[in-house]
């Protein structure tokens, strides 16, 4: 039988964007998955929007008061009971194979070690215009998984994409902390996360755009600015202070010199994505 896959969609004030990314899960070729929603507490009409959808497979929970953004993921995942899982923001979408195509690059390499599945992204802006495509810069096949934190690490960026790029295992993410990282660190909460994961295995790569990332001037993304550098740069010091990974003093510099550099393009794409 296929394996149960669980789609976790954190959401808060989401009536506007919701309804597309739940159509967008629901359209897949791939059947055999749970819908879990976990509504932050929001002020507007975005659990009528989910209410509205009558699949069964489809669980929406609403927390009592506001936990912040990266709690409200963790909330999500922690209600998972797949053999694998999929995150995604509540503007985001998929095309109607994502699952199947990640689902299969897990069952096809059962002897690789596999803990998280990436694939190619289509950046859109809020109007869902495509701005352009983009992914982990490497050809599609297994790679290991400190070499994967590494490469990523000096490029000075999340080269695995956001939550929605990737699917992973659910009891290597229990051997994790999950999504809850210091306060002074949410910027990086997906990218610490995936770190996790590959200490424990490897990562596949799919190079198609199975996953649109939308870009907003009013996301929590964009509100980080100029400190998306800051804070990125903080983490590597962070993981080299407790020995997560080992990088000689060149290669940091390196690394902090490219998150500003991309820090400078983030904030191009945001300002010209309208």
């Amino acid at each position: 039988m296929a394996p149960l896959v669980s789609i976790c969609i954190p959401c808060y004030n989401s009536e506007n964007t919701i309804g597309k990314t739940i159509q967008s899960v629901l359209d897949q070729t791939y059947s055999n998955i749970e819908i879990i929603i976990s509504d932050n507490a929001s002020t507007d009409h975005t659990t009528e929007v989910v209410s509205a959808f009558t699949d069964s497979r489809i669980k929406l929970f609403v927390n009592d008061s506001n936990l912040g953004m990266f709690r409200n993921f963790q909330a999500a995942l922690s209600r998972a009971s797949g053999k694998y899982v999929k995150c995604l923001c509540a503007d985001d979408v998929i095309t109607p194979d994502c699952i199947e195509k990640q689902v299969n690059a897990f069952l096809q390499h059962p002897d690789d070690n596999i803990v998280m599945i990436t694939c190619d992204k289509t950046v859109i802006n809020e109007q869902g215009k495509e701005l352009f495509k983009k992914g982990y810069p490497a050809k599609e096949g297994v790679y290991n998984g400190m070499s994967a934190i590494r490469k990523s690490f000096l490029h000075g960026t999340n080269l695995f994409g956001e939550p929605g790029c990737t699917m992973f295992d659910r009891e290597v993410a229990e051997k994790t902390s999950g999504f809850i990282t210091d306060d002074s660190l949410t910027y990086v909460m997906d990218f610490n996360f995936f770190c996790q994961l590959l200490k424990h295995g490897n990562l596949f790569v799919i190079k198609k755009p199975l996953f649109s990332f939308r870009v907003i001037s009013t996301s929590g993304t964009a509100g980080f600015k100029w400190s998306q550098a800051k804070i990125f740069n903080a983490y590597i010091d962070k993981c080299y202070r407790e020995k997560f990974i080992e990088m000689p003093w060149y290669e940091r510099f390196i690394a902090k010199g490219m998150a500003w550099l991309m820090c400078i393009a983030r904030n191009i794409v945001f300002k010209f994505s309208k």
